[in-house]
C-alpha cells in the first residue's frame, strides 16, 4: 500500500477532491486531517517554514518564562529514572 499526501489550500476544493477520490475501486481509504495535525511527522523532513515556526513557538515560551532551567531539569530527569529503576527492581 501506498500513501499519497495532497495539500489543497481551498477546503471546500479539498471536500470536492476527497469525493472523486473516494469514488475510485483501488483508492482504500480516503479522509480529511483536521486542524489539530501534529506537523512534527517523523516520515518525512519538516519544511523551512516548520523549522521556523517551532523555533518561533520555543522563543515565546523561552521569553515567557514559560521553560524549565537545565539544573531543575536534570534533577526531575534523574529522579523519574530513579523512581523508574525502583519499579523495575520490585
Amino acid at each position: 500500500m501506498q500513501k499519497v499526501i495532497v495539500n489543497i489550500d481551498d477546503p471546500s476544493n479539498a471536500d470536492l477532491f476527497l469525493k472523486m477520490v473516494e469514488q475510485l475501486t483501488f483508492v482504500e481509504s480516503a479522509r480529511i486531517e483536521g486542524e489539530s495535525y501534529d506537523w512534527i511527522n517523523p516520515k518525512r523532513p519538516a519544511t523551512e517554514e516548520e523549522c521556523e515556526q517551532m523555533i518561533s513557538e520555543c522563543e515565546a515560551e523561552y521569553n515567557a518564562g514559560l521553560y524549565i532551567p537545565i539544573e531543575d531539569a536534570r534533577k526531575q530527569t534523574l529522579d523519574e529514572i530513579e523512581k523508574w529503576r525502583k519499579t523495575k527492581e520490585k
